[in-house]
């Protein structure tokens, strides 16, 4: 209190200090063990630590849709069913070993997203896939909805899918052809 830089018997110093926290710190998980030591002539360094826990918290969602409206619905045999697959990180920490898997359209190719070309889903990116499917005349004979599921896994996180249909459109008709 009289500033005169000697720790005297009645007096308690208090320092205060910060750090920010990293996204390295956020992906290692490791507890933050913050260590303040003092010395001073007549004493032992003593040191005392404060631990801040890390909380990883790996999360994500996918989002797949119809690229164009008009693909909602199909008729033609031939006709090509575009498709566009958000993956976002919506945790805290980096996500590795990103496999997205689209089995109905034959795969999907990064469109955008991996800023840093990496390979690794940053805490801060969203990735954006692109697929395609050509409708078959099976496709249009079996009347069924085409339901697209696409998937996505990470080492962190858990399988997720998200799906987009296309309504068939069947037109039954037959020509009489005159004699």
């Amino acid at each position: 209190t009289n500033n005169n830089q000697i720790l005297e018997t009645t007096e308690t110093w208090v320092y205060t200090a910060d750090y920010v926290v990293t996204q390295d710190d956020l992906n290692a998980g490791e507890n933050l063990v913050n260590v303040a030591g003092v010395d001073t002539n007549q004493t032992d360094r003593q040191t005392d630590d404060a631990v801040s826990t890390v909380d990883q918290n790996p999360s994500l969602t996918i989002v797949k849709d119809l690229t164009n409206g008009d693909d909602a619905e199909v008729d033609t045999a031939g006709e090509t069913i575009e498709y566009t697959i958000v993956v976002d990180n919506t945790g805290n920490m980096d996500l590795t070993g990103v496999v997205l898997d689209d089995v109905f359209a034959s795969g999907a190719v990064l469109a955008s997203g991996d800023t840093d070309s990496d390979s690794v889903l940053d805490a801060t990116e969203t990735w954006t896939y692109t697929a395609d499917y050509v409708v078959t005349q099976d496709d249009l004979n079996a009347g069924s909805n085409l339901v697209n599921v696409a998937g996505v896994d990470t080492n962190q996180t858990d399988r997720q899918t998200d799906d987009a249909t296309s309504t068939v459109q069947q037109n039954a008709s037959l020509k009489k052809k005159k004699k």
